[in-house]
């Protein structure tokens, strides 16, 4: 078959987290004829077979996509772009969406949730309290009548044959949003089927012994991230686990943890490094530690398995999900410094009592995020 693997947004190929080149390969190693399709401005520097749009207004046109020919187009969608979802189907062109979303969709629906990520970017009391005021409008809004969002939400699934989580706690959860909006019926195109990563992660050997080491990527600059707790949380740990060694890789944060550095010697702040080294590091440390508010499918958290490292951090669902066979890691009861240093001083436990089997970790989670695995999976999901 012809797929068109689509990224519609107004970034670069090669500046997205999404790993397309192993999505290309993936799909080529079943047989199929693999197509990269975006605007112009999006495809430089990348190398692929194209079909580009000119910008994109085009993707949004069912004369596009029959020019294009696909049979099925995988497409990124965080539940929107119905309006090229249709222009697609129109053109007789299966859909595989794929939601990179935790399921929490909509502010009537998780209330709670909504005013989290509203306060996130809030700095100081005022901007705080107009951020409480507008999710008390929204929710009021939002429960008389469907948000533009919400409405774009379903659209956009109505218009996909399949739409992809990460996580089965996604599925689950987008599946109590649906029923809110009275369609049930289109929770039988949710299916679970995780990204796939960049090939240092899966290449990279396991060793059977993992150093006594803890690793945290993230955009720390990000308020989504939540660095000052990751700080908090790992001052506790290395005060009553002061021979453990941590690794913090990624921008902006050196502010928060270059103090925390000096104070606890074992802890070393990185910033940013190639893929590579990350994987190598990743592939000698026991655990990947996670601070965020929110995630959709992390890619961090599935390099760090398929190294097999162990995930700890907040109640996330995808972490939630991912560790709940009891052997990839553990959650902390609530995101508060203390409960986060505990649950990591309980991974560690762990694996100082041979609990874990880094091999056994990494040759289940590589055989889930493999191309060739993930994109059988989605094509699956659309036939």
């Amino acid at each position: 078959m012809k797929i068109a693997v689509v990224w519609n947004h107004d970034s670069r190929l090669l500046d997205c987290s999404f790993r397309f080149e192993q999505y290309l390969a993936g799909l080529r190693a079943l047989g199929h004829e693999p197509v990269m399709v975006c605007a112009r401005a999006s495809a430089a520097g990348f190398e692929a077979p194209f079909h580009l749009a000119g910008d994109a207004a085009e993707l949004r046109e069912p004369r596009f996509w029959r020019e294009v020919g696909a049979d099925v187009a995988v497409i990124v969608t965080w539940h929107r772009m119905a309006d090229v979802l249709e222009a697609m189907r129109a053109a007789g062109t299966r859909v595989a969406a794929i939601a990179d979303s935790d399921g929490r969709v909509g502010v009537a629906v998780f209330p709670a949730f909504a005013l989290e990520r509203f306060l996130a970017y809030s700095d100081g009391w005022a901007q705080r309290a107009r951020a409480v005021k507008h999710w008390l409008g929204r929710l009021g809004r939002d429960r008389r009548r469907p948000s533009a969002e919400d409405s774009e939400a379903v659209r956009s699934t109505r218009a996909s044959h399949a739409v992809a989580f990460g996580h089965g706690e996604g599925v689950r959860l987008f599946r109590s949003f649906l029923a809110w909006h009275g369609e049930e019926a289109l929770a039988s195109r949710l299916v679970e089927v995780p990204f796939t990563i960049g090939a240092s992660f899966l290449s990279c050997p396991v060793l059977a012994a993992k150093d006594d080491r803890v690793v945290a990527v993230g955009r720390w600059g990000d308020p989504q991230k939540n660095a000052p707790l990751l700080a908090r949380a790992l001052d506790l740990f290395l005060a009553a686990r002061p021979a453990t060694e941590v690794v913090v890789y990624g921008a902006g944060g050196e502010r928060t943890f270059a103090p925390l550095a000096a104070r606890r010697p074992r802890l070393e702040y990185l910033g940013v490094a190639p893929q590579e080294a990350v994987a190598q590091t990743l592939s000698r440390s026991r655990a990947l530690v996670f601070s965020s508010r929110w995630e959709g499918c992390p890619h961090a958290g599935l390099e760090a398995l398929a190294l097999g490292a162990t995930l700890v951090g907040p109640p996330l669902p995808s972490l939630a999900s991912w560790t709940a066979d009891g052997r990839s890691g553990r959650v902390a009861r609530r995101p508060r410094p203390r409960d986060l240093a505990a649950a990591l001083a309980r991974e560690m436990a762990s694996w100082d009592a041979g609990e874990r089997d880094p091999r056994a970790i990494a040759e289940h989670w590589r055989g889930q995020v493999a191309p060739e695995a993930v994109c059988r999976r989605l094509l699956a999901a659309v036939r």
